[in-house]
């Protein structure tokens, strides 16, 4: 089972960054960023370690995922702020100790998944409420065909450094960089060096909303294990969070 979660972390990466980007491409980075924050890969990694370990495994694991969002939260105002000031390898640089910084924090609490949920929810609001606004539409720029091979090679070494780096790091660092918004970091970056400020500030805004399915995935994964175990709670999951995206998108649309 190891070997099979390893080659999902390894694999499934530079595909999503593939598809969201060309998503981005086609109806904008807002858009992109409604369907980004999804567990595209949390969810799978901890699904097929879920059946292998058990339910105590996967209520924690849901956890943990859901407390994350705390830190990604502080990764997008470092990110959105520095992005008025600098370019991206700076944005970047201050995003990533936002994180590290709060991830430091969070990993520290005992908590269920239903408060766990609240603070989530509550970052989440935080963010949709006092991060920076765009100026303006995003201007449309045409980029060059080696844009897309460039983001996945991008997400793939990316990948690798946390996945390699575990033994140097300890198991409490180790623990952090394996929540890094990795999917956001690369496409955010790419975004912000070819787009501009306000693109890449319109995507983490809606990165805001999807991060709320992302919650509402893994509560509803937490609260239902349980009593359905594992693959019951991740069909009442895949519902809940397919609905309430779908409702995003439409207000998106409007």
């Amino acid at each position: 089972m190891s070997s099979l979660v390893l080659l999902v972390k390894i694999a499934v990466p530079p595909v999503l960054v593939a598809g969201m980007s060309l998503i981005a491409r086609r109806w904008g980075p807002a858009i992109g960023g409604l369907i980004m924050g999804l567990p595209w890969m949390t969810g799978p990694v901890l699904f097929f370690l879920g059946l292998d370990r058990g339910d105590a495994f996967m209520l924690k694991a849901a956890t943990g995922a859901v407390i994350a969002v705390v830190p990604i939260v502080g990764y997008m105002f470092g990110y959105s702020i520095m992005a008025g000031y600098a370019a991206w390898p700076l944005s970047f640089a201050i995003a990533a100790a936002c994180f590290a910084a709060l991830a430091s924090v969070v990993r520290l609490l005992d908590i269920g998944i239903v408060p766990a949920t609240v603070i989530a929810l509550a970052a989440l609001w935080l963010a949709r409420t006092f991060l920076p606004k765009p100026k303006g539409p995003p201007v449309p720029v045409r980029l060059p065909s080696w844009d897309i091979p460039a983001r996945m090679a991008a997400t793939f070494a990316l990948v690798s450094i946390i996945l390699t780096s575990a033994d140097v790091l300890g198991g409490q660092l180790s623990g952090i960089m394996s929540s890094f918004p990795v999917v956001l970091t690369v496409i955010g970056t790419f975004t912000h060096n070819q787009s501009g400020t306000d693109a890449v500030r319109a995507m983490l805004r809606a990165v805001t909303l999807s991060l709320v399915s992302f919650s509402v995935f893994f509560l509803t994964v937490g609260l239902t294990v349980p009593y359905v175990g594992v693959i019951g709670a991740y069909a009442a999951a895949v519902v809940a969070a397919l609905l309430l995206s779908a409702s995003f998108l439409i207000m998106a649309r409007r």
